[in-house]
This record gives C-alpha cells, structure tokens and sequence, in this order.
C-alpha cells in the first residue's frame, strides 16, 4: 500500500520542521551487522534455534538480544575489525546525510541493535557526518566470557518495552518538539514507528508488514530515492 504526499505530511496551520529517523542494520547498510556477528561467533545452530523463538513468540526482542550477544567472547577489537569488514552503506545513505546536514534536518540513526558494532562502522564516514547523525541503540560492553548489554533508553516516553532502543519512543520525541518525522526502515523493530511516522519509507520484512496492515508506506531499495523524494517535494532550503 504505497503512500503518496498528502495532507498526512502537510497537516494544517504553519508548516512544521522536518527531521529524519533511519534504521541501522538492512537500512543504512546493505546488510545486516548483527545477525552476521552472532552467525559468525555462535554458529548457525545456535542462532537458527534463538531467532526460531523469537519468531513463536517465546521470547521478546531484548531476550533475543540477550541470548545472541552475551555470548560473545570477541574482543572489542575483533567486533570493531569484523563490522567494519561486514559495512557497506546502502547506496544513497551518504548523500542522504549530507542533504540533512546541508538543510539542518536533523538525523538520528535508531536501532535496536548494539553500539558496540554501529560505532566502528560509522568511523567509515566523514567526521562531520559523524558529528551531524544523533546515534539511538542499545548499549554493550565486553566482558570476560562475553558481553553486557544494557538498554538505556528503555523507559523512554512511548517505548513499547520490547525493543529496548524503541523507534516509537524517538519519533514521539521528536514530534512533541515540533517536528514531523521522515522514517525509513526494514525489519520488525520498524514496526514501532509505522503508525507515527509522518511519512514512511518501508523495504523488506516491514514493507511487507505495512501490505498486511494496509500501512501507507513508500518503497524504497535505494535511499536515492528518499533524497529525491525531499528535493522534489521540498524546494526550499529548510524543508518548511
């Protein structure tokens, strides 16, 4: 059910500011750093029974963490070697952030993933747009025999709980600042910020979902076509 620009974006009265949530893994990147980080350092019988639980229901998304992380024994080393090695950003991504810098939109790259692995990966951008993106996730730190993982933005107003790091939670931040909200995304935990976004850009596993639930949505494979998007439907500078 593709979305088009509608009064949905343009509300009524004077116009609002716009900003930019962007998911991590299968969103900015081509891949997904996770899933091959616990592949590789837990092997695919450990990782196809956790991800089989999660799919019926036996444990959240914060216990799927838990149970594909904690294990790890990898040094801070190896994960940042392996992530940079497994990162390539999604065609588009990079222009995309430099639109936003260019137009100060802000951008803030949410997931419910780990620091531990999007930091390293980010240090293959420029520092300044580094320095534009506000990073959202949950936090993981080595220990002897593994990690510890930690969600520090759990409780934030509009969580749903499960995620930990919660789409929903930053979009509603944002919204009750001002701003109307541009989300992009591809995987389950997007599903929190569906029906908030003020538009939606969908691929994959949640654009499927959005077919289900008739959730307006656009497609996208490259984020080429977000930044086309902006620049043909917003002509001026600040998008206002």
């Amino acid at each position: 059910m593709t979305a088009e620009l509608s009064g949905r974006v343009a509300g009524s009265g004077v116009p609002s500011p716009w900003a930019i949530v962007c998911d991590f893994d299968g969103t900015a990147i081509m891949g997904d750093i996770a899933d091959a980080l616990a592949l590789r350092y837990l092997g695919p019988t450990q990782f196809d029974f956790v991800n089989t639980q999660f799919r019926r229901g036996d444990i959240t998304f914060r216990e799927l963490l838990h149970k594909l992380f904690e294990p790890i024994t990898a040094t801070p080393l190896e994960i940042r070697v392996s992530a940079q090695e497994l990162a390539e950003f999604r065609p588009g991504f990079v222009r995309l952030v430099e639109l936003s810098r260019e137009r100060n939109i802000p951008f803030t790259l949410a997931s419910g993933g780990l620091d531990i692995y999007i930091t390293p990966a980010l240090e293959l951008l420029s520092a300044s747009q580094r320095a534009w993106m506000t990073v959202r996730a949950n936090h993981a730190v080595h220990r002897d025999g593994g990690l510890d993982l930690s969600f520090p933005y759990a409780d934030q107003p509009g969580s749903c709980g499960a995620c930990g790091s919660c789409k929903r939670a930053v979009i509603t931040e944002l919204q009750n600042n001002g701003y109307r909200v541009l989300a992009i995304g591809d995987g389950h935990a997007d599903r929190c910020m569906a029906d908030v976004a003020d538009v939606l850009f969908a691929r994959a596993r949640l654009r499927e979902w959005c077919d289900e639930e008739r959730q307006p949505y656009i497609a996208f494979e490259t984020l080429d076509v977000v930044a086309d998007f902006l620049e043909s439907n917003f002509a001026h500078a600040r998008l206002q």
